[in-house]
């Protein structure tokens, strides 16, 4: 079988929400990936093995977080107590000192995650919906302004010039991955379901990654469109919501990840 890399999402550990994802469920569901024998790489391994310099352990698993959330640092306990590490994507507003919260992360923390593991990858400033600033600013100097903003401000605190980049919500346009594709190697899209908001219109997310076949049961898109693969287009990489139906469940998350295992 072809590699199928599982790849998850999520805002950081919460109580709230119809699928809430407090600590004792996130060590549940990391769990299983250490028992089922999968080592986490980050977005400069998938590009190793992407381009033919570098090859991946026998079972990658890829934990992707977005949002600079203080409720990462407890995060990285669960990942760390199982040997893993993550991939943050940083959008800086909430960090400018004008909107920052103690719900937010220092600068200084997230490099305390980098220095654990952690990769770390672009989510623009404001986090607008990138399929709406479409119709706005077709020319994309608003989007532009997003994401020459954000590298340099994780480029000056950090001394990291992003790489990799996170698209917002579930909203894509065609604007947006044109900028992103001149600026970083990967663009990562967020799978909460079968539905995505491109270029102002409602399409399958099948639709928009090129993958054939019928949306399934639970409500997300074919199987196949769940995984990162050899022939996944680099700018539109799946990624799998935890806080939502499809892999919430532990016996859902443990077929996701046994599927890569097939």
């Amino acid at each position: 079988m072809a590699t199928r890399i599982p790849i998850t999402m999520c805002h950081g550990t919460s109580d709230q929400g119809e699928f809430p994802l407090p600590r004792l469920h996130l060590t549940t569901l990391v769990g299983i990936a250490a028992e089922l024998g999968f080592t986490s790489i980050d977005y400069d391994g998938l590009a190793a093995w992407r381009d033919g310099s570098g090859d991946l352990p026998e079972h990658p698993i890829m934990f992707d977080f977005d949002h600079p959330v203080t409720t990462m640092l407890e995060v990285r306990e669960v990942l760390g107590e199982a040997g893993f590490a993550g991939n943050l994507f940083v959008n800086s507003g909430p960090m400018a000192p004008e909107n920052v919260s103690p719900d937010t992360l220092t600068w200084a923390q997230i490099s305390e995650l980098v220095e654990s593991g952690w990769h770390i990858g672009a989510h623009t400033v404001t986090h607008p919906n990138l399929s709406a600033l479409v119709a706005e600013d077709p020319q994309g100097e608003k989007l532009q302004w997003e994401l020459e903003t954000c590298d340099q401000e994780i480029e000056k605190e950090l001394g990291i010039k992003p790489r990799d980049f996170a698209f917002t919500g579930t909203s894509w346009s065609s604007v947006a991955e044109k900028k992103v594709m001149e600026r970083y190697r990967f663009g990562r899209l967020w799978i909460v379901g079968s539905e995505y908001q491109a270029d102002g219109d409602k399409i399958r997310y099948a639709e928009l990654v090129g993958v054939e076949g019928e949306d399934e049961a639970d409500g997300g898109p074919p199987m196949a469109a769940r995984y990162i693969t050899a022939n996944t287009p680099p700018y539109r990489l799946p990624s799998m919501e935890f806080q939502a139906p499809l892999i919430h469940e532990a016996s859902a998350f443990r077929a996701y990840l046994e599927g890569a295992l097939d």
